[in-house]
This record gives C-alpha cells, structure tokens and sequence, in this order.
C-alpha cells in the first residue's frame, strides 16, 4: 500500500454511524506504517490528527510526527519541511494539555519553525519555560528570526538557559551559531559572545574538565576560545598540546613563548606534518636552526623536506649522497627514497631497488614511486612483474604507471589476470583497461559486461559508458587487428548479452558503428 493509501485511512471518519465497527486499529496500523515507511515531509499531512477526538491516535500520531521530525537531518530542512504545518495559537495549548512534556516539547520545536511569526513567537516563549535541554537548539534557530518580537523573545529565552546544568547543550549547539552569522539578518555577535563568555569563562573550570568527552567539532571550537584568552596555566596548554586532534595542538604554536623544550620537542616529533612545519617556522630565526633542519631533510612529509633543503641551500650539501647514506644505514626509510627522487639521484638507483624487496608494503610502494623518476625501465619491470600484486596499495600505483606506457605485454598479462584473478584483481585489471582506453583496451571493457559476478558487470558497464563519451576524442587510427577483434568480441558479447539481459539495456549496443 503507498503512503498517500495510509493518509486516506486516517482520514475517514471513526465511526459512520452508530453501530459501525470501530476503525481504530487499522488507523493506528497506518500511522504506525507511516512512521516505518515515511519521510519527513509527511509531517505536514498528519499534524491534523494530533487533535483526533480518539486519545489512542492522538498518541500514536504524536509518536509518529517526533519519529519523523528527528528523521530532519539538516538545519536547512527544519523550516523547509514544517513551516508549511497547520498549527494555531490555541493547537499550543492543547498539546500542552493533552500530551506529556517529553512531546510537548517536541511539539513546540515543531510549532518554532511554523511559517506564522504569531505561531512561532508563542512557541519560542513556551520553550524558554519549558526547562529542557532539547528547546536549546529551537531557542538559537530563533534568534535570526526574520520578526523582530520572535528575535526578542528567543533572546529572553536562551538567557533562561545560562545555567550550569545546560552548559553541555549550549557548547553542543556552539556550531548553529556559526551557521546563522552566515545568515546576516541580525548580528549575532554579541549574544554568540555572551554565551562564549559563560561558556569558557564563567564556567571554564568544567569546561576543562569536561573536555575530552566532547567530539572533534566541538572541541575544536571550544579549543579556540581557551586559546584565545590562555592563561599562565600549564594545564590548559598541556590539554590542547596532548589533544587527538592535530588542529587543537596546531593552537599551541600561538602560544609559542611559553612551551618548554621538551613541549616544544613533542611538537616537532608530532604525527602531523603541519604542526610539524609550523614549528619549525617558529624556531627557524634561531641561533643553530641549521642543525635543526637537518634532522628533517628526510621527513615523511615532502613539504618539510623541501623546507629542510631550502634552509640549507647555501651548505653546499650532497642531499642525494645523504638520503643515500641514511638509507644504507636503514635510517628514515620512507623519507630518505621519496628525498631521492626528489633530488634526482639517479646514481643510486640501485639503493632504492634493494628496498623493493622490503616486508613493509608501505616502504615497498615508496621504493617503486621514487624508482619510477630514476630508472623508469627498472621501475617498468618490476610494474610488469607486480601486476597481480595482492597488495591493493601497490597494485593501484602500478596501474598508474603502466596505463602510460601500454605495451602489448602488458595488456597481455592483464587479460589473463581478469580471466583466471579473483574479484580484487578482475577491478584493478577492468581499471587498467579504463584508463589505458582507446582502440586495444575496449574489447576488454566489453567482456567485463558479461562477467558472472554482477558488480564486476557494473563496473565495467560504468567504463563502457566513459569509453562512449572519449570515443569523439579519439582520433588515432585504429590498427586493423584492432578492429577485428572489437568486431569479434562485440558479436560474442553483444549474443550473450541479448540472452542473458543482465540490464535493462544492452550495454555493448551501438557500440559497432566504431568498428565499422
């Protein structure tokens, strides 16, 4: 049954007359579909029945409305699916009368974003009463507000809610604010300020405290406002410095003066490349700097490392020699062979090839992208010989490369990896085929349409489909083997696809008139 059946159902009389069967059930049966099967928008069709004569639907449609209402998953779609709902003035009071204050208060959320001002002013007064954590949210949206005595009266309201037992909700709704100064109908500013103020000022002792629980959104937020009014206070630099999250220990380079050395030691060690960097900016005026850069020329980061060699630009330095040399003494791996390629060392070459045979598949892959820029013949060798690689990482790095040097052996070796490779490896070669495209790769393409697994069908159907769209652009001759085996496969794929109909249309049809 569709959803407009189940509307209907609630909109037939409860009783027609007086000894007919009650329709209750099947109503609560619809509502309760409705809720399963619905979408918010449907809000707008039900709100009439919170007022049904019958409690039970009152309730269950009730239920059925807050279920869909918490279905909205952006600030944007609050108004846009409910300001069209036929709420008055006077439906305010009867749900306060008529149903618990859990979903009263839901209701009056939904009452704020009504199109009516009289609705909604009414509504934001109610939850600026209501003693409730969920009308926190509502009261802020309500502070833009497009009339004047709403704006007012949710301004009232919120300062209700500067109480220590709702300070979690104000930081939770933190983000709203930077959504609605984006709005410019009224400056928010100093309200945002006030409720800045109570929160990491008046109540900042539990804020710091409180810290870690809060997510990476919100922390991040709340870890600007401490930073930005840091008292001499170890544990709150000593927060923000340990924090998980390389934006809020990025905060702590604003307060360079005050970190230690080993403070500002843990930042040079961070996991982050960028708190990395910027402490190294902040140390680069200082006496022996050189000395520090020198510990980075091999970093993991290949910004650092051209900071690094930029630094020490004017010491005459062999970087290659060294890379080289740390890579022989098995010292920073993966920057020392990306530090290589990047400084053409094209004379060690045979340094980074040893590194081709290492257990670790990260230091592995390094060692191919580096000999890729020094030796392009050695790294084709072993591309050709990793093509089927069970390494994911690998295997996508050497696609790459050999798409731009298609020869047939390779696309050889890919045609009899499709036909006898498992899953992983039928979609790395069908991706090969893809980006090697043109004249040799589109047979292949074709065959991956009639494959047994259906996603492998798919995928190459999306291929086929970007083939059609680069076959304008491509205006190389195409050999006449070429064409012959196009011809070939399109006859035998184009048979099994008109038997087996794996999609709704044939997705090999037309593509004759290339082969022509």
């Amino acid at each position: 049954m569709e959803i407009w059946q189940y509307i209907e159902i609630l909109r037939r009389p409860n009783k027609t007359w007086l000894f007919s069967k009650d329709n209750t059930d099947e109503k609560i049966n619809a509502l309760t579909k409705i809720a399963n099967n619905g979408y918010p928008g449907l809000i707008y069709s039900i709100t009439e029945f919170l007022k049904d004569n019958n409690k039970e639907i009152r309730g269950t449609t009730c239920r059925t409305i807050i279920h869909l209402f918490k279905k909205i998953d952006s600030r944007k779609g609050y108004y846009d699916t409910l300001k069209h709902c036929s709420i008055s003035k006077s439906d305010i009071d009867f749900y306060e009368a008529n149903f618990p204050k859990e979903q009263y208060i839901e209701l009056l959320a939904i009452s704020s974003l009504n199109g009516s001002g009289y609705v909604r002013e009414k509504a934001v007064k109610k939850l600026s009463q209501v003693d409730s954590s969920r009308a926190v949210q509502f009261l802020i949206y309500r502070l833009a507000d497009w009339v004047l005595p709403v704006r007012q009266a949710a301004r009232n309201g919120i300062d209700n809610y500067k109480k220590t037992n709702y300070i979690d909700s104000l930081i939770e709704n933190l983000p709203i604010f930077e959504w609605l100064q984006k709005v410019e109908r009224t400056d928010l500013r100093p309200i945002y300020q006030d409720i800045v103020n109570f929160i990491a000022f008046t109540n900042r002792a539990y804020v710091i405290e409180n810290f870690k629980k809060y997510p990476d959104k919100l922390r991040i937020l709340l870890a600007k406002h401490i930073s930005s009014s840091l008292a001499d206070n170890s544990q709150e630099l000593k927060l923000l410095l340990n924090d998980k999250h390389f934006l809020i220990r990025n905060l702590t380079i604003n307060h360079f003066d005050k970190l230690g050395q080993a403070q500002i030691e843990q930042l040079l060690n961070d996991k982050s490349a960028n708190v990395r960097l910027q402490t190294l900016y902040c140390l680069k005026e200082q006496n022996g700097f050189e000395t520090t850069a020198k510990k980075f020329l091999a970093d993991n980061s290949a910004t650092i490392r051209h900071f690094a060699r930029f630094t020490l630009k004017q010491s005459n330095s062999d970087f290659a020699k060294f890379y080289n040399d740390n890579l022989h003494e098995n010292k920073q791996i993966i920057g020392s062979l990306s530090g290589l390629a990047e400084t053409d060392g094209k004379n060690y070459s045979e340094t980074v090839k040893s590194y081709l045979k290492d257990n670790k598949i990260r230091i592995k892959k390094t060692a191919f992208l580096a000999l890729c820029k020094l030796d392009e013949e050695d790294a084709y060798d072993f591309a050709f010989a990793n093509l089927d690689s069970k390494y994911l990482g690998l295997r996508n790095v050497i696609i790459e490369f050999l798409s731009n040097i298609p020869r047939q052996e390779v696309l050889t070796k890919a045609k009899s990896i499709y036909e006898t490779g498992n899953y992983d490896l039928k979609k790395s070669m069908l991706k090969l085929f893809n980006k090697v495209g043109g004249w040799t790769a589109i047979p292949d393409l074709m065959i991956g349409t009639i494959d047994e697994n259906e996603n492998i069908r798919q995928l190459a159907f999306g291929y086929l489909q970007i083939w059609r769209t680069r076959a304008v652009r491509l205006f190389s001759t195409p050999k006449q083997v070429e064409i012959e085996r196009a011809k070939q496969i399109f006859n035998f794929v184009n048979e099994i696809q008109e038997d087996k109909q794996y999609f709704k249309t044939n997705p090999v049809d037309g593509l004759d008139f290339y082969f022509k």
